[in-house]
Parts: structure tokens; sequence; C-alpha cells
């Protein structure tokens, strides 16, 4: 929200210096964002609280700094409206409206535009002028904090009806080519044939008011803020209407609002009320006063206050006080702050700043006793100094993403990535889908570092995955604790004169292996398992199913190409690494010592030429078939028949617990072994050297 200082400073007498009241914004809550200096003004851009709907106007803003400073308040002129015989026939039908109120303007001559000095605060926020009517709310809007609208009065059938949406039912909204089918009860505004307006979001086109209108019907009323921000959401509509009711406006509101827009239509663009205002609802009933206590207040502010200056202080925000008794108040809250005001820990911070946070004294609790390091962060400390030792950093990401997020990686609605937990009122819908894996931000965070010129990236984080599950205690999901990794571009330089070669899958193999080491745990790998969420988004070939005893506890890879292909990565080739908290946590694995046997094995060494593409292991596969434990000890690259190969050299070692086992037993094994391995592999070219 953008806002002129001076026009905020009709509301309230400020300093002539842009950078106090900046600094002041900021401290009363009300976060400044951008500051651009115009000829003879300066433009405040804000970022507003998501509770604090009051903020999101002139007034309110006003206000929050008279709170602070006392000096003095001037609201906008505001025409005193009388309710009785309504202009039209008006209905209530959801208790989602809390007051409706409707008026009748007629415009006498031609349309006539407001003066510049009127239209400032729109300027500032970047609002174009349309028609003196529709001016004219947008104005009220943004002074008061009331959102208002106006229709033709011409084109409404019959009267009005407030109301929730029925199966199939469809409206037009200001500013689209087509009309739009409504979800089942959504609140709207409607007359006897049509839907005149989405109720706290946005009117119609069918319904509109233009230059051309002579009769229009101004509506002014108090919504429930949870429903107009579920409509918003679902419809993808967002507007300056929204932003206000979905954060709570005043409920007491409605006809001050309605006034204001009367009030500059009747004095600067020829418009005259005709009989009353209609009004339905029963509004909100106000809360129960809130007991405060002065002496918990003291203690939580540690500042020395009489109570005169804490009720002239609440005073200033509209709070009523009854007479100060056996060292409380009951406190009355004003319907502007009906939405946030709740407890008596409310006030305390309605205090605080009042005051000021840095004018309020910096304390630690006290603490009688300390305690020592729990299981989980020993062990969380222990994998840490190992990533860290690996040049791995740590980060921290969001627990939502988009929509968007998931069509970026192609996820089809068969996979089992598809499923989310989904908010539906979400602030943001660009954060609207708890995060089912961690890959997704691992990615992004890939794509960002690129954008800026960084290739070589390793990071990690501890993190939770929600999976969808109606038969999960909560009766909404699972929460995976886990931990992942990932790295892109080169090993660290062994030397000078290394640049470090490509980090590849083999580099987390060996993390897991320490890990395994770390921990006391015999961590397995093997083929990437189907049933893994994540197989689809790494290589098929360079990725593998991470195992402790029998159950899958994590994954590893390459990212698969035709998601760095659509990431624009394809020069790139990041690595991934996840770990089940639980895993690690685990209690590690008893050594026992056991007695060397009397007899040592027989070993004996066998080698092999393998040419390229032919896997070691599947000759060592082979060569354990008799009995025998296999390792390799030895590997040799050389050139033969212009390719290159490589002799592998496997140690065999053959049990002989009892000392019955002969070497006439033994060669006669290898023969056998070096036969099986020449009849599978021999014509794939390996043989023995």
């Amino acid at each position: 929200m953008n806002i002129s200082k001076n026009v905020l400073s009709q509301y309230i007498s400020l300093s002539h210096d842009p950078i106090e009241l900046r600094h002041l914004l900021d401290d009363v809550g009300i976060e400044v964002k951008r500051v651009r200096q115009e000829s003879n003004d300066t433009i405040f851009g804000l970022e507003l609280l998501a509770n604090r709907g009051d903020h999101y106007c002139y007034q309110g803003i006003a206000r929050e700094i008279h709170g602070r400073t006392g000096a003095s308040l001037c609201g906008p002129q505001v025409e005193t409206l009388t309710t009785g015989q309504s202009p039209l026939p008006l209905r209530l039908e959801t208790e989602k409206c809390f007051t409706y109120t409707a008026t009748l303007l007629t415009r006498h001559g031609d349309e006539l535009s407001f003066p510049d000095a009127i239209l400032a605060p729109l300027e500032a926020a970047g609002i174009h002028t349309i028609s003196s009517a529709i001016d004219a709310t947008n104005l009220s809007n943004i002074e008061l904090g009331q959102p208002t609208h106006v229709f033709d009065a011409d084109t409404i059938i019959g009267g009005i009806t407030i109301r929730e949406s029925r199966e199939g039912e469809r409206a037009w909204p200001l500013f689209t080519d087509n009309e739009i089918e409504l979800p089942v009860g959504t609140m709207v505004i409607a007359d006897d044939e049509k839907i005149l307006a989405i109720a706290g979001v946005i009117g119609c086109e069918e319904s509109k008011a233009t230059q051309d209108s002579t009769r229009i019907i101004l509506e002014s009323a108090s919504f429930d803020p949870v429903s107009v921000r579920i409509a918003a959401r679902k419809l993808g509509i967002h507007t300056d209407s929204v932003a206000r009711f979905e954060r709570g406006s005043d409920p007491n509101y409605p006809l001050v609002g309605a006034g204001r827009v009367v009030h500059l239509l009747e004095k600067y663009a020829g418009f005259s009320r005709e009989g009353t205002s209609g009004l339905v609802g029963e509004g909100v009933k106000p809360h129960a006063p809130i007991r405060l206590s002065y002496k918990r207040l003291i203690h939580f502010l540690g500042v020395e206050l009489g109570p005169e200056e804490v009720e002239a202080r609440l005073s200033r925000y509209g709070f009523e006080l009854s007479p100060y008794r056996d060292g409380c108040w009951d406190v009355q809250i004003p319907s502007v702050r009906h939405w946030d005001i709740s407890t008596e820990a409310c006030l305390f911070e309605v205090m605080a700043i009042s005051i000021g946070y840095n004018n309020t004294p910096i304390s630690l609790p006290q603490i009688d006793m300390g305690a020592e390091p729990s299981l989980t962060e020993n062990i969380q400390v222990q994998v840490e100094e190992l990533f860290l030792s690996h040049g791995f950093y740590e980060v921290f990401t969001d627990g939502f993403y988009s929509r968007q997020d998931r069509a970026r990686l192609s996820i089809e609605e068969d996979s089992p990535l598809f499923q989310h937990v989904e908010t539906l009122n979400a602030i943001d819908r660009g954060y609207s889908l708890l995060k089912n894996n961690a890959l997704v931000h691992a990615l992004d965070a890939v794509v960002r570092n690129k954008n800026q010129g960084q290739q070589q990236i390793m990071m990690y984080e501890w993190t939770r995955c929600f999976q969808p599950d109606p038969n999960a205690e909560n009766g909404v999901c699972r929460e995976r604790k886990l931990l992942w990794a990932m790295a892109n571009g080169r090993f660290l330089p062994s030397n000078w004169s290394d640049s470090g070669r490509l980090i590849d899958p083999l580099f987390f193999k060996g993390l897991v292996q320490e890990l395994g080491i770390l921990l006391r745990h015999k961590f397995r790998l093997t083929p990437l398992d189907p049933e893994e969420p994540l197989a689809e988004l790494l290589h098929p070939g360079r990725s593998a199913s991470i195992w402790l005893h029998n159950t899958r506890v994590g994954v590893l890879g390459e990212v698969h190409p035709n998601v760095r292909s659509r990431l624009k990565l394809k020069k790139n080739r990041p690595c991934y690494f996840e770990i089940e908290l639980d895993a690690l946590l685990q209690a590690p694995e008893g050594q026992r010592y056991t007695l060397p046997p009397i007899h040592q094995p027989l070993v004996r060494t066998l080698a092999f030429a393998l040419p390229p593409r032919i896997e070691a292991d599947a000759v060592g596969h082979l060569l354990g078939q008799e009995g025998a434990s296999v390792s390799i000890v030895d590997e040799f690259c050389y050139e033969d028949s212009e390719r290159m190969m490589r002799a592998i050299t496997f140690e065999l070692s053959y049990p002989n617990s009892n000392g019955n086992l002969s070497t006439e037993t033994v060669n006669a094994s290898l023969q056998t072994l070096i036969q099986l391995v020449e009849t599978n592999l021999g014509e794939q070219g390996v043989h023995q050297r």
C-alpha cells in the first residue's frame, strides 16, 4: 500500500522530516518497504500486517501514530446518514453478512470530477480515476478503510438480496471478458434476476455504474473476513476491497464509509440523496470487557507507568476503561480492533507499542538449572559436523509452495507427489500447498544460485514434509522429519593443479557410508525402488534407495535429465540426498568381539580384464558363488585393441575355521569360478589376465 506524507498530514500533526516519519512508522509496526521522493511530497510503500485491517487506510495509520505520540487527529468530513425506509427492498439470507446498507443518490446535470487535492490519496496509491461515483468509493476505502460499491440503480430488478450462491450459478465480474461459475456457498449480492456483486470481492459488469448513470445505489457493508478470503482465493480475484475485508473491517463503519461517499458526491459531483438509507443485519456483538491488571502490565513492560498514563495511552487507541479499582480495569475493545484484540496479552502488546519496544528494558528470564543436550540434539550436531567438513552449509526453506512449483516438475495426477495438504485461506497463493517433498525447494535453491552466477552449491537442511493420510492420528496427514542435502558443481580441489571433478551420486554414497560409521548403522544401498515417491524425479541409472535393516529410509541420486531441462539446468548435474530423521536416531548396532579362528582362511587372487560399461560388481557377484568372500584389491587401466580396459584384481577369502579346507579344493573352486565368469561375461569381452 502506498501513502502520501502530505495526505497523512491532513489526518494527524506530523514532523516535517520524512526520515523521522519513516522510523516512527517502522517502530509502531507499520513497516516501510520503499520511500519515493516527489517534487513536494514523499510516498511511502508499506508492508502491512495480515491481522491489522485497521492499518489499511489513512485514518488507521494516523490512529496508530496518535497512540504513540498523542498528536492531534483530524478525520475527513462525513455526512450523517439516517436509516429508515430503504430505497428498494433489502433481504439478508446469510449470517456471513453482519450489516448491509443501501443509499440512493441522483445526479443532476453533467458528470463532474473531483479537485486534484481530493484525488491525492488515489494518485499516491496508483489508483486511476474512473468516474466521480467510483472515485468516491475508492477514496472512502483508502481514507477510512471502509469498502463501498455503487450500482446503476436502473439495472436492478426488484430488490437486493444478500445470500449464498447456488449450484451452477454464474456471475460476470468487473474487468473480465466472460461469466464465471461460482463455487457453491459464495456470498453474493443479487437482485431478482442476476448477481450484482460477489460480496466483499468485486462488482459485476451487468450492474456497474458508469459516467452515464444518473441514479446509483450506494452499498456499504460489513462481511465475515474468512468468507471473503475464501471466495477471493477460490476465484483468484484480489482487489483493494478484499485486502481490507479479509483482514477484518470495522463492523460499525458501513454508514460512516457511506457517509464519506455521500459527502464527496453531494459537495463536488452534483449528486443528492433520495430518502433514507436502508439497513439490514444486526451487526457484530461486541467483545466482553477484558480485565487488565496494572501489576501484570508493569511487570510485563518493565517500565514504571502510573495508572493515569496507562489510561491516557489506551484511550488514544479508542479503548474505554472502567474506573481504576483493586489494581484493575475493565477494558472495552473499540470496534475497529474487534478482530485482533481478545486477551489481556493483546493489551500488553498495545501498551508496548505505545511506549516503544526500544524504550523497554532488555532482560533475560531467570534460569535455575541447565539441561544436557538431548539424544536428537547430539546426533544432529554430529551429522552437521560431518556435512560441514565436506563444505556444506545449512539453509532454511519454506514449509509451503504453490501449484506452479508442482507444474514445473510435470507431476501428474497419478503421481504419489501430486496429493498435498492445501491451505484454503493462504494469504499468498504462491504458498498454498504444504510441501510433501523437499526436492522442490532444493531445486529452487539451485536455480536461484545459478541465476546469480553461483555454480558451486552444497547445502543441507533439517525439515519436515507432510503426506496426506486420512488415517493419520490428526486425520489429515503424516509428518516426516528428514535431513536433505543438495550438491552441484565440483569437488573441492585436492591440490593447486587439480580443478576438482564433477560431483556425482558416488559422492553421496560415500557420505552414507560415513554416516553409518559415525552412527554405527549398517546402511545399505540398492537400485532405486520404483515405489519411492521421488523416483520419477531422479535419474533411473544414477540413483539408489537407502535401507536400514529391512526399511527404506532414504534416497540419493542425480536429478532426472527431464527435470533439469524443464528448469533450464542442462549444463548442471545436481545430486540430491535425503534420509529419515528416525533412521539417524535409531540405537546404534552393538559391537561384539569374537575370537579369531585358529586356522586362517585361504586367500587367493584373480584378475580379470573388463571392457567399458562392465561393472566390477557383475564379476564379483559370480565369484562369490563358491562360498568365498570377495573384495577388490587393485585396479589397472590399459589400452587394448584401441579401447581402454580395466584389469580388476579380486581377492577371494575361503573360510577355514576347522582346518579341513585343502589347497586342491580351493584351486578346483577357482577353476570353476573362472569358467563361470567367462561363460556368463566372455561374450562381452571379460577374460582372465
